[in-house]
């Protein structure tokens, strides 16, 4: 039986709680130092990984970037930084490994996605890629989310681009908003990409601000030159050319100008004129590209006739029918002279 005598004091007891909550105290102090420990030696790693991406060097960032995800498994800067690098280093099964954990986790995250859809085209499947882009533009993004969103759709649009795809990047164009034409290279861009949506009127909309901004941009009034030739006003073509000094460019401008049958104020001479000369260079190209020689023959034979009394319209429009006949049986190898290109797309219009 236990005397009363044989039980731990009071003072005892408090002795042992004082040292078990010491011993507790030290282990969470030494736990505490081991984290911020192991987070500074991770975020060393990260900074690192991060100098040597930004750097161009995804491969030298793998590992670096590895390190810190493994020490910081919770830190999901880390594995984005990290399947960057995997994806920019062309490590695509393990890109998409990680990236397939991002996406499970927050399938809304707008980088997540962007990688993503950068990695679809990294396996050449566009519409996936074109759909993972849309996701990331309206997906979730820390900071200036709207500039985010523009800067994916700019992204978008040069893949569209690149693709010739021009129905899709003219809807992206048109998406982007009038926030992103505040910036003159951007502005610059999207009016080239305008070009390439073969919306040149778009196109020459902007560049004509771009101008304004800046009258003495060469590159903005070369590209309003070459919108203004394929809308067919070629004499604003030409004075832009020249005012971006592509001297070259404003000879063809000039050329297809002089050339051109299809302006309503020529005389019924001058009309019969330009459209012998059309006939004339349409049948040197034919011959030239080994094309249909009874074609070619009939040409010379409507070419030797000389019009009796008045040049009429009816006349004129005779040669540039045939014209017309002798371009439709150019052969597909045939590379006609962009003067001539120019004025039988605006014939044919």
């Amino acid at each position: 039986m236990e005397t009363p005598s044989s039980r731990p004091g009071l003072g005892t007891i408090a002795v042992i709680l004082a040292v078990i909550l010491g011993f507790w105290g030290v282990d969470i102090f030494l736990a505490r130092t081991e984290t911020r420990e192991t987070e500074a030696e991770a975020r060393h790693y990260h900074a690192s990984g991060v100098a040597l991406l930004k750097a161009g060097k995804p491969g030298d960032a793998v590992d670096p970037l590895n390190h810190a995800h493994v020490l910081d498994r919770d830190n999901q800067d880390y594995e984005m930084d990290l399947a960057e690098a995997l994806l920019d280093s062309g490590k695509l099964s393990e890109a998409e490994s990680t990236l397939s954990d991002l996406l499970e986790r927050s399938p809304n995250d707008g980088q997540a996605n962007l990688l993503e859809a950068r990695l679809m085209l990294r396996h050449k499947n566009f519409r996936e890629a074109e759909a993972y882009y849309h996701r990331a533009i309206f997906g979730i993004w820390p900071g200036d989310e709207e500039q985010h969103r523009i800067d994916v759709r700019l992204e978008l649009a040069g893949v569209l681009a690149g693709r010739g795809d021009q129905q899709a990047l003219l809807s992206e164009l048109l998406d982007l908003g009038p926030q992103a034409m505040e910036n003159p290279a951007v502005e610059k861009k999207v009016a080239n990409w305008y070009m390439d949506a073969g919306s040149p009127e778009r196109a020459a909309t902007v560049y004509k601000s771009l101008i304004k901004q800046e009258p003495g941009d060469k590159s903005a009034a070369a590209g309003l030159g070459e919108a203004d030739l394929d809308l067919g006003n070629y004499r604003a073509a030409e004075s832009a050319f020249s005012k971006a000094g592509e001297d070259d460019r404003a000879w063809v401008a000039g050329e297809v100008a002089g050339l051109d049958p299809t302006v309503r104020t020529l005389s019924s001479a001058e009309k019969f004129r330009r459209s012998h000369r059309v006939l004339q260079m349409t049948r040197d190209t034919l011959q030239q590209c080994g094309g249909d020689p009874k074609l070619v023959a009939q040409a010379d034979d409507l070419l030797k006739r000389k019009p009796h009394g008045q040049v009429t319209n009816e006349l004129a429009e005779d040669r540039l029918s045939l014209a017309q006949d002798l371009w439709d049986a150019l052969p597909p190898a045939c590379k006609p002279d962009e003067v001539l290109r120019l004025v039988m797309n605006k014939v044919e219009q």
